[in-house]
């Protein structure tokens, strides 16, 4: 009976475990938090300042309200952000180097080069949570 009720024991431990792995993982998501941190780094550049490229400002405070509720200049029928719908957003197919339209992001002097994986991830799973400030 012993022997039981330690396999019962250790398998609630390791299903709370788990539960708070995936719940940890699937930690809300913030523009101000998780995302404008990127794209300050990595877009803001060109994305920024007194004249930003395709009228599109990434710079501190300012692209969350750029990028909701906008269409893509270069493919009009798309939201640049969909929120719940990575694939619906035009941004996300900049950023994975996936638009037909155009080419990926992030720009350098030599060509499209994409973000880290890890930074792809924050912005493709803050889409997904519905793209939140």
């Amino acid at each position: 009976m012993a022997g039981k009720n330690v396999v019962v024991v250790a398998a609630a431990l390791v299903a709370a475990g788990v539960w708070t792995l995936a719940a940890w993982a699937q930690a809300p998501l913030s523009y101000a938090k998780d995302v404008e941190p990127i794209f300050v780094k990595a877009c803001a550049n060109c994305h920024g300042g007194n004249s930003p490229k395709k009228g599109l400002d990434l710079s501190l405070g300012k692209g969350y309200a750029d990028l909701t509720g906008r269409r893509s200049q270069e493919s009009p029928t798309m939201d640049l952000v969909k929120p719940g719908d990575p694939a619906g957003s035009y941004l996300w197919l900049k950023l994975s180097h996936t638009a037909l339209e155009g080419r990926g992001m992030p720009r350098t002097l030599f060509g499209a080069k994409k973000l880290p994986q890890a930074e792809l991830d924050t912005v493709r799973e803050w889409i997904i949570q519905g793209a939140k400030p």
